[in-house]
C-alpha cells in the first residue's frame, strides 16, 4: 500500500512493507512546461528562475480543469499538471501497489477533490482511501484534548485545530495565512543574501538569472547548517573566484520576522481559554531558523516536530479505517487515537463544552439541540421537530434525529437515503462538534452544527 502526502512544498510517497512504512520520495510541487517536454520536481525547482514565465507552482492547489494562462503543447489546464507529477511520483511503484491513500491538506472544494480522485486514478494506480493530512500527521503519536497542527505550503501556511472527540482525534477547524508560504520565506532570505553579498562583496548574486538561481539552489543546504551552527558561511562562485560572506542564524530570524509574526498570531488566535497549547509542526516549520524559539515564546505553549513525511505514514497506520470502496469514498475527518492522558475512553464520554454544538443552522435559522429529542425530515412525528421542504430531493420523512446525550450532541440516521458528517456517512449514529456540515441525502440539503453563547463567552446550555 502507497500513500501520499499532497502538501505542495513537499509531496512524500511512502509506502507499507509488512509492519513497517518508509518514505520512498520526496518532490516540490514545482513544474516546468515546456514545449517538448514537462519537468515536475526538483527537476522543474532547479529551473524556476530560468525560465520564470513556464514555471508553474501552485497548480496542487489550484487544482481545476479552467485553461492556463500560458499553456504548453502537453499541458493545459491545473489539473494536467497535477497529474504529470503523480505519474512521475508514482511510475516506479505501479506494479506493486495495491492503492494509495491521499493525506490532503484543508481547504480542498468537494469539485477538488472529485477532481484530485480522477487524476490520480488516471495514473493506474487506484485511490483507495484519502484522510485531512493534519489529522493523518499527528496521529502518530497519543493526542491531548486540543492539538494544533501547523504545515508549510508553497504559497500559504495552515493551520490545523484537531480535538479529542468520543475514541479519537477530529479536525475541527482549520486557518489558512497566504503570502506565507515557503517561496515567501524562500524570496525573503534570497533578497537578504543578495543585499549581504551586495555590501561585501560588490557582487550582486540576482543581477542575473543563473546566479541567482544557484543561490535558490543553496539555500536549503544552508539553513541545515543553521540547525547546529550560529554562524554560517556563505559561497558563492563568480567565474573562477569564489565569494564568502558571513552572516548569523539572528540575520535570517530578522529578515523573517514579518512572517514568523504571522505565524506565531495564528497560532495564538486559536489558542482555547483554559487549555495549554499543544503545537505539533511539520519536519518544513521545524527547519526555518529561530521559528520554533518564537513559538516556545508563548504562554503554556509546548512545540513538537513530527517526522518527515508524518502525514503519510499516518495514513498507512491507520489504513484500515482510511480505506473505502471507489463508491464511497469520502475524506476521513476522525481517527481513532490513543489519549494522551493514558485513560480509557468510552463511546458516549462527554464532548468538551468548547466543542459541543448548541444549535443546528438551517437557511439562517438555528434550532436548540437538547436532551429533548429534534427530529429532521420533511414530515417528522409529532413533538420537536425541524421540517425541511418536501421537494429536496434524497430526503426522507423523518431523516435523522438529533439529541444531546450523556453531554454530547448526537445524530442517529433513520432514514433511506443516508445521513452524512463532513461527508462521511453516518453508520447508527455519530457525535457531532462545533463546525460540522449535516449533509441528509444526495443531494439533499446540508445544516451546520454551530455554538451560541452567552454574554461571558459560556456556551447557551
Amino acid at each position: 500500500m502507497l500513500s501520499i502526502e499532497l502538501i505542495d512544498a513537499g509531496l512524500i510517497l511512502a509506502q507499507q512493507g509488512g509492519d513497517d512504512a518508509s518514505v520512498l520520495s520526496m518532490a516540490p510541487g514545482v513544474a516546468m512546461l515546456e514545449e517538448n517536454a514537462t519537468l515536475t520536481g526538483e527537476a522543474a525547482a532547479s529551473r524556476l528562475r530560468l525560465q520564470p514565465l513556464l514555471a508553474q507552482t501552485n497548480f496542487w492547489r489550484g487544482l481545476s480543469t479552467e485553461p492556463l494562462v500560458r499553456p504548453s503543447r502537453l499541458v493545459r489546464t491545473t489539473a494536467d499538471t497535477a497529474f504529470a507529477q503523480a505519474s512521475a511520483l508514482l511510475e516506479p511503484y505501479k506494479s506493486d501497489a495495491e492503492g494509495v491513500l491521499l493525506a490532503v491538506p484543508a481547504g480542498y472544494t468537494r469539485e477538488q477533490l472529485g477532481l484530485l480522485l480522477g487524476v490520480i486514478n488516471e495514473t493506474g494506480v487506484n485511490v483507495a482511501g484519502v484522510v485531512d493530512a493534519a489529522l493523518a500527521a499527528c496521529s502518530l503519536e497519543a493526542a491531548p484534548a486540543r492539538v494544533l497542527h501547523l504545515d508549510l505550503e508553497l504559497h500559504q501556511a495552515s493551520l490545523t485545530a484537531l480535538d479529542y472527540v468520543g475514541t479519537g482525534l477530529k479536525r475541527n477547524r482549520y486557518e489558512i495565512a497566504p503570502r506565507h508560504g515557503l517561496l515567501a520565506l524562500q524570496q525573503t532570505w534570497v533578497q537578504m543574501i543578495a543585499e549581504a553579498f551586495v555590501i561585501n562583496t560588490r557582487f550582486d548574486p540576482l543581477h542575473d538569472a543563473a546566479s541567482e538561481q544557484r543561490l535558490l539552489n543553496q539555500l536549503p543546504q544552508w539553513l541545515d547548517q543553521l540547525v547546529d551552527n550560529e554562524t554560517l558561511t556563505l559561497s558563492l562562485q563568480l567565474g573562477e573566484r569564489p565569494l564568502e560572506i558571513e552572516l548569523t542564524r539572528e540575520h535570517f530570524v530578522t529578515a523573517a520576522q514579518a512572517h514568523y509574526a504571522e505565524l506565531v498570531k495564528l497560532v495564538q488566535d486559536a489558542r482555547v481559554a483554559g487549555l495549554p497549547i499543544e503545537l505539533r509542526v511539520s519536519q518544513r516549520v521545524a527547519a526555518m531558523p529561530g521559528l520554533l524559539q518564537c513559538f516556545a515564546t508563548l504562554r503554556d505553549c509546548t512545540v513538537r516536530a513530527l517526522p518527515r513525511g508524518a502525514a503519510a505514514l499516518g495514513a498507512l497506520t491507520h489504513r484500515t479505517t482510511i480505506q473505502r470502496s471507489p463508491e464511497s469514498l469520502a475524506l476521513v475527518y476522525q481517527l481513532p487515537v490513543a489519549r494522551a492522558d493514558g485513560n480509557a475512553v468510552t463511546e458516549h464520554e462527554s464532548t468538551p463544552s468548547h466543542l459541543r454544538p448548541t444549535h443546528v443552522l438551517f437557511q439562517g435559522r438555528a434550532w436548540r439541540v437538547s436532551e429533548a429529542p429534534l427530529a429532521i425530515g420533511w414530515s417528522p412525528p409529532p413533538g420537536r421537530s425541524l421540517v425541511l421542504p418536501s421537494a429536496a430531493p434524497g430526503v426522507s420523512r423523518a431523516h435523522c434525529m438529533l439529541v444531546r446525550r450523556n453531554g454530547s450532541v448526537v445524530v442517529e440516521d433513520r432514514s433511506t437515503y443516508g445521513s452524512y458528517v463532513n461527508e462521511e456517512r453516518v453508520v447508527g449514529h455519530s457525535v457531532l462538534t462545533v463546525g460540522d456540515r449535516l449533509r441528509l441525502g444526495t443531494p439533499g440539503v446540508t445544516l451546520d452544527m454551530i455554538q451560541l453563547v452567552q454574554d461571558d463567552g459560556a456556551p447557551q446550555d
